[in-house]
């Protein structure tokens, strides 16, 4: 399987090349981002089939040796359908409001309850986590991918503005 995924990856990193468009200076093209996840596809796929070959293919458990383990011998973990159903809906409500609240506000409050979905309660741990996770977010798709992401409405719109207006932060 990763022989066939490296087949793979070679032929849409050929592929993401032929994007047409009117180049400006100082910007990256619309192939730069996909170029890259294509060459991480890549580079695992080799990093695995160098593994396979280097150890001849023993101790070598991938994705699909995890099917063939038996469970009978193993401990069951629990399983959690209400911590489950809970972050799916999470993530629906999210996709729902990001364009009301804009990706800044939207993703943080996001993460702060999904952790509190999930049984953490370490308050300061999450509202911190959900900071850091949200400007590290903020800055990678805003500044340097150039993404554009949903500023939300007024007065949500607001707290995008805050952040762009803090450009010693970044």
């Amino acid at each position: 399987p990763y022989a066939v995924g490296l087949a793979l990856a070679i032929a849409l990193y050929i592929y993401a090349g032929t994007f047409e468009y009117a180049p400006r200076p100082g910007q990256l093209g619309p192939e730069t981002w996909p170029r890259l996840a294509i060459l991480l596809m890549g580079a695992s796929c080799v990093w695995e089939i160098s593994r396979r070959l280097i150890a001849g293919n023993q101790d070598a458990a991938g994705f699909l040796e995890a099917f063939d383990r038996e469970t009978d011998t193993e401990e069951k973990q629990p399983v959690y359908p209400r911590l489950l159903i809970g972050g799916i809906v999470l993530m629906a409500i999210y996709a729902v409001l990001v364009p009301v609240l804009g990706f800044i506000l939207g993703t943080f409050l996001f993460l702060a309850a999904f952790m509190y979905v999930g049984g953490y309660r370490a308050h300061g741990a999450i509202w911190g986590a959900s900071a850091a996770v949200t400007v590290f977010c903020g800055i990678l798709f805003l500044r340097i991918a150039y993404v554009s992401l949903p500023r939300g409405i007024a007065p949500f719109d607001r707290v995008t503005d805050i952040f762009f207006a803090i450009p010693s932060l970044w």
